[in-house]
């Protein structure tokens, strides 16, 4: 069974997603450069780039059997997630599996891109874009 966290300023606030999207999925870039040498193209490896991921979901105005969590109702996400991006900190996103050999995620991350709109259920539709923060450790 999959959760999905979001939270801000060490676990001041935390939203569960109300619904788990079908899919979900990483994209875990590497910052790689090829050229073209004297013979042959030539490939350069380079730097691990921060991961992206993309989240499609909706926020419920009415309650459904197989929500995660009823704490918060349609547009009351989408106003805590607007409210945390003008606060300007990386959020934390926890994707937690009861299978201990399941898909698992603990990343600091910053919103890329929020949209959402009302589809035909009234429900409030949401596409969440999240790139890894990395957190700078300085001295020991």
């Amino acid at each position: 069974m999959i959760s999905i966290f979001l939270s801000i300023n060490n676990n001041e606030e935390v939203i569960e997603l109300p619904v788990i999207p079908e899919k979900l999925e990483n994209d875990s870039p590497f910052n790689n450069d090829a050229f073209e040498g004297m013979e042959q193209e030539l490939n350069l490896i380079g730097t691990r780039g921060n991961k992206t991921m993309s989240i499609d979901s909706f926020f419920p105005v009415t309650d459904y059997p197989f929500l995660k969590s009823r704490e918060l109702w349609g547009m009351e996400y989408v106003e805590t997630i607007e409210r945390w991006r003008d606060r300007r900190y990386p959020l934390r996103l926890i994707i937690a599996n009861t299978n201990p050999k399941g898909y698992a995620v603990n990343l600091a991350v910053t919103i890329d891109d929020f949209s959402y709109g009302v589809g035909k259920s009234e429900d409030i539709e949401y596409s969440l874009s999240l790139r890894e923060f990395p957190i700078i450790r300085v001295g020991g």
